[in-house]
């Protein structure tokens, strides 16, 4: 007769969520999630079969909170709500933020469907559509490098609580101005 189950697959997801929001991927093991627990790792695997299931549901659930975070629409303007999405997730999860965007053994797959997601808005909005591929890029690159700096800044706690306003006021008033100066003049048909 199998042992009975102590933790629902639930409670060890959440579980091995705080400690992957705190630790970073490379805490999640068997061991590390049992004690968090105050368990032994044969409620783990049974509830969730592998470590390798257990860190591709991490990821998944840390994509959907981040992409929570940049799909809310503050503003008329949807890259300007991507941006403050981007950085207000740094201001309010700063380790998720740091373990994700900071940590080099973090699986890159976060980043890469982040940048995807501005680029396929970008092909979208037919104010792009006369500008060269090279044009796109410089304006996608100028915007990026600055995002993703302040949005370090934030996380790193240079800069300490920022309001959304602060947030709003220097994306605007940035590199990226550029590319908000030019979607405001030229509107979305």
């Amino acid at each position: 007769m199998p042992k009975k189950i102590i933790f629902s697959k639930e409670t060890i997801i959440e579980k091995a969520f705080e400690l992957f929001k705190e630790e970073g991927i490379d805490s999640i093991s068997a061991r590390n999630v049992a004690k968090a627990l105050n368990c032994s790792p044969a409620p783990i695997y049974s509830s969730i079969g592998s470590m390798d299931i257990l860190k591709d549901e991490l990821v998944n659930k840390a994509k959907k909170l981040f992409m929570d975070y940049i799909t809310v629409k503050k503003t008329n303007i949807k890259f300007l709500d991507i941006g403050m999405g981007f950085v207000i997730f740094a201001r309010e999860e700063r380790q998720l933020f740091s373990n994700i965007f900071l940590i080099e053994s973090m699986e890159r797959a976060l980043m890469t469907e982040f940048l995807d997601l501005i680029h396929d808005e970008m092909k979208k909005d037919s104010r792009f559509f006369h500008l060269t591929d090279n044009e796109r890029n410089e304006i996608f690159m100028n915007c990026w490098i600055f995002l993703n700096g302040l949005a370090t800044l934030i996380a790193t706690g240079f800069i300490k609580n920022p309001s959304d306003d602060y947030i709003k006021e220097k994306l605007l008033n940035n590199p990226a101005k550029l590319l908000y100066e030019y979607l405001e003049k030229h509107p979305k048909k």
